[in-house]
């Protein structure tokens, strides 16, 4: 049976992809900084994922309990809504250290493990790491750097028979999408205007997300590595942002 660690799997995309894959038959751990149950099959785990202690034992646990590791997924994030004026060092150290700092400390200390099973690594990043939006300057410039190291995996790594993607989603009905509706100017016109950015008229699910996630750790993607794979329902084809606020 193969095994995922997935972190941030306590809500939205995490919770999601750890509950598609235990369907799958896939062993999952699903790991989060607040405790949390599940009755979905997921054994559940608390770690702060952007402390290396934490993290590294985090790995030797899921090896030791099961044998093996085969998927880690990397989905822990927080958001700070703010241009780089507005956000102090701490909030910018700490958006860098849940967001892209556990994605290096998950990646540096399963790849030993993951090379032993032709492993898979996949960082949720978001397509803010490809472009930008107003206001959200450490999480647009974290996601940037989750895109980045996805690349750095993948070449360093593909020799050892891993396998390191990433998943830009657009927007995704969570709690974090809520929180930056919250932060706009005018809350009730973000939510209206953001499904009509999206040339499918919506925004997207977790569980759109998760399928993605499943295939791209599956056989059927066994030459897919070192991309980014944009889920946006088409936002940014042909759309874009002009000054602050939604526009179509």
């Amino acid at each position: 049976m193969r095994v995922a660690l997935v972190t941030g799997a306590s809500r939205g995309i995490g919770a999601a992809i750890a509950e598609r894959f235990a369907q799958e038959g896939v062993q999952v751990v699903g790991a989060s900084r607040t405790p949390f149950e599940s009755d979905r099959g997921i054994e559940c785990a608390s770690a702060d994922v952007s402390s290396p202690a934490e993290v590294e034992q985090l790995v030797q646990n899921v090896v030791q309990r099961h044998g093996r590791l085969d998927v880690v997924v990397n989905n822990a994030a927080i958001e700070h809504e703010g241009t780089v004026v507005e956000t102090s060092p701490e909030e910018w150290d700490q958006v860098m250290a849940v967001n892209l700092r556990s994605v290096f400390l998950c990646a540096k200390y399963a790849i030993p493990h993951l090379s032993r099973t032709h492993g898979v690594i996949i960082n949720v990043a978001s397509v803010d790491g490809l472009w930008a939006e107003p206001s959200l300057a450490a999480y647009c410039a974290a996601k940037g750097g989750v895109v980045a190291l996805t690349r750095a995996i993948a070449i360093d790594h593909g020799r050892d028979g891993i396998r390191c993607m990433c998943i830009c989603p657009s927007y995704v009905g969570t709690d974090m999408l809520e929180q930056f509706y919250d932060a706009q100017p005018d809350p009730a016109a973000a939510r209206a205007g953001a499904a009509a950015l999206h040339p499918l008229g919506r925004i997207s699910t977790p569980a759109e997300v998760a399928a993605l996630a499943v295939w791209l750790s599956s056989d059927d993607a066994s030459f897919a590595t070192g991309q980014a794979y944009v889920l946006d329902g088409g936002l940014t084809a042909g759309r874009a942002y002009a000054g602050e606020g939604f526009t179509e």
